[in-house]
Formats: C-alpha cells, structure tokens, sequence
C-alpha cells in the first residue's frame, strides 16, 4: 500500500509541475484555467506527506525544513544571476538582499521562487499548529484562510509573500487532512468523473461570461471564499485518478522521475527558457517551453544527484558520510 501511494504521488507531482510549465509557456487561455489549481494542487500534494511535529522537537524539525529549502533557494538563486549577470558582477549584494526579501519583488527568472519561501513558512505553521487537536488545526487555517481574501493585502509586496501563506495553509492541510480518504479512494471512478464534470462546468460558465474567475496566488489575486475552495478542489481528484491509473503503465517510471525533480523544474523551467529566449535568440512555442522547461531541469537534477555537494546544495538532501572502521 505505502509503495502503490508513493507511485501515484510522485506521478501526480510530475503532472502538477507539468501543468505549471505549460501555465507559464504564455499561452493566455491555458494560463487562466490551470491557473485555477496547479499551484493549490501543489500544495495540496505537499501536505499530503505532512507529519505531525511534537513540540519538543519543532525547533530540530524546523531548522531540518529550512536548510533543506534555504539553501537550495539561495544556491539557485546565486548561480542563475551569475548565468545571466556574469558581467554585472559587482551588482549580486544587491540581488542577495532582494533574495532575502522574496516574494513578489522577485521577477523573470526568479518568478516561481515565492512558492518555495510560502511552502516552507506553510510547513512551519502547520507543525506549531499540531499539538492543538485537528478540529481546533482545522479551525485556525479557515480564519487564516478568510483572512487571505482581506481585500487590502494585494496592495503590499510582503516579504517571503507572508499574505500568500494564509491562503497555501488551507491547501497544504487539506491535504493533510484528507490524506487517508485520498489514499482510500485515490482510484475511484465516479468520485473522479463528479469532480471532473464540476470543474467543466465551472469552466463552461466561465468561457461563456457567466464568471469571471482567475486565480494567482503569487500577487493574491482571489475571488470569493467558497469559489477558491470548490473550483481548485474540483481538479484535485480527476488528477489523483489519472496519476493513479498511470502507474500501471510504463510510463510511470518516466513520470515518477519528473516527480522526483519537481523542485529542480520549479527552479529551473524559467531561466532554461529564457536563456534560449534571450541568449539564444531562439523564441519557443508553448510545447517547446513545456518540454524544454521539463526536461532539461530532470537531465540536470539526474547529474546532480550524483555529486554529494550538488545534492547538498541544489536538491537540499542531507549527505550520509559513512562511518570508518576505528
């Protein structure tokens, strides 16, 4: 059971980032509709894996958490303004302290970095939430979550997207929450074909201007409460259950290895894409920027997995020295 949920997640992972390439390729259509969940799927997925913390052990756990996103932020975030910067050196204090500051304030090829500073400050809350009982978690993140949708907070550049992190708490536990009804019925049919016609219809009435929905968690471009539930929701099982039924293919093991990537695409499917863009002068299609965007990242996620300090570094994993004979 462990092995068949550890399948299907890594695959719906790999989807989930897929669909956020492809939202980012500039396809405006593409971009509104998957707009609605990848990255809420994301988090969702994430907490999927969330543990309860004690509290006599948050401070180990959380130090744990932040050096294995941290420092993958900053290394990445260095590294790319080198790539790109290489004859304005003397200009990467600068760009330091605007990676200190985070958020939205961070732009081009460092656009997608916000979600790791919320995913983490995610993690965190949630870990001092649990020793409280899961009714009283459960009621916290929903006043966090209606707090997100406070009309003046889009007017701020806050620092790490603290705003953001309000409304991702609410995705984030949800799957936590859920996660032994997910796995389940992470394969059931009709609970995925229901959801599957609530998301076309929602996207029905909003092809045809009955609904003007657009979701955008990095500038807190909300909409109602109930609409930013139901909607990102209703995508949620339709790809458990394709990802599901992926793993009895062969396609899986591809799939799983996109999966295992995800953060090194989350990284690197802009400045990839850029780079052919402006350096290059190569100007790709959508489907050029989605393949490039994901395979490459997975290519070079592959080669630094097998190098102890580019693990350390770039895919946040703790280094096992093995011992001596003494």
């Amino acid at each position: 059971m462990i092995k068949k949920r550890i399948e299907w997640l890594d695959i719906a992972k790999a989807l989930s980032i897929i669909l956020v390439v492809l939202g980012h390729a500039g396809h405006a259509y593409l971009d509104i509709y998957l707009g609605w969940f990848r990255i809420p799927l994301f988090f969702f997925l994430s907490g999927i894996l969330f543990k309860p913390v004690r509290l006599k052990d948050f401070f180990l756990w959380s130090r744990k958490k932040v050096h294995r996103l941290m420092v993958p932020y900053f290394t990445y975030g260095i590294l790319i303004f080198i790539v790109f910067n290489y004859q304005n050196l003397d200009m990467i204090s600068e760009h330091i302290a605007t990676l200190l500051y985070g958020g939205r304030v961070l732009q081009g090829p460092y656009g997608v970095f916000w979600f790791i500073t919320v995913l983490l400050l995610t993690q965190i809350l949630l870990g001092l939430l649990s020793p409280f009982k899961k009714w009283v978690q459960a009621a916290i993140v929903f006043i966090l979550f209606l707090a997100g949708h406070y009309p003046v907070l889009p007017e701020y550049d806050f620092i790490w997207n603290l705003d953001v992190v309000l409304i991702a708490v609410f995705y984030y536990s949800l799957g936590y929450f859920l996660k032994d009804f997910i796995v389940k019925y992470n394969n059931s049919l009709p609970l995925a074909a229901v959801s599957a016609c609530i998301a076309m219809i929602f996207i029905v009435l909003n092809a045809n201007g009955f609904m003007n929905h657009y979701l955008n968690l990095k500038m807190t471009r909300l909409n109602t409460v109930f609409l930013d539930i139901i909607i990102p929701l209703s995508f949620f099982m339709p790809v458990i259950f394709v990802s599901t039924l992926l793993t009895k293919y062969k396609i899986k093991s591809l799939l799983e290895g996109v999966g295992r990537y995800s953060i090194v695409i989350m990284y690197l499917h802009l400045p990839v894409n850029i780079f052919f863009r402006t350096v290059l002068n190569y100007d790709v299609t959508t489907f050029e920027f989605t393949f490039f965007g994901v395979v490459i990242p997975v290519v070079i996620g592959y080669m630094l997995s097998t190098n102890g300090m580019a693990k350390k570094l770039l895919l946040g994993q703790t280094v096992k020295v093995p011992k001596t004979a003494g």
